[in-house]
């Protein structure tokens, strides 16, 4: 019978569990990054879309001005007067909010406009009051994310 080298027994445990933990970090990472699952950059954009609208409603009563939200484009516009619903001043650094990258990632479900007036409340572009208002964040057409604005408080959740 041959004796047995240290060399010839195989892999020590810490080599097999240094493998399955690198494993382990693709499959999660990077196989889904390679494979086009933009799951994460959904929620992102998402969550820039929910800044804005959150943006939009704490500015209006701060600056006790109508700030309209065009939804299409993202761009936040501010009236120059107090008691005007014409917004004609966009604010500062906050053009293009809603700046996504992939061409699949979409919004459904919300006006042309938002108008976040001085005490909290939300109009559409017609100056119309709506108890909520709902807009979806699509992936590839599926939803997944709802975010839901209610007109009278315009509390953003």
């Amino acid at each position: 019978m041959k004796p047995i080298r240290k060399h010839d027994t195989g892999f020590t445990m810490v080599e097999l569990i240094t493998v399955m933990v690198l494993l382990g970090v693709l499959a999660a990472i990077a196989i889904p990054k390679l494979m086009g699952d933009n799951v994460t950059e959904a929620a992102v954009h998402g969550d820039k879309v929910v800044s804005a609208l959150r943006l939009a409603q704490k500015s209006a009563v701060a600056k006790r001005r109508v700030v309209c939200l065009a939804t299409a484009s993202g761009t936040l516009r501010v009236s120059r007067n107090p008691g005007s619903s014409d917004c004609e001043d966009t604010i500062e650094g906050a053009a293009d909010l809603f700046a996504n990258q992939d061409a699949g990632i979409g919004m459904s479900g919300a006006p042309p406009e938002l108008r976040f007036q001085p005490d909290g409340s939300i109009l559409d572009g017609d100056n119309a009051q709506r108890s909520e208002i709902r807009i979806a964040i699509t992936l590839s057409g599926k939803v997944q994310r709802t975010i839901r604005l209610d007109g009278g408080t315009g509390h953003v959740e």
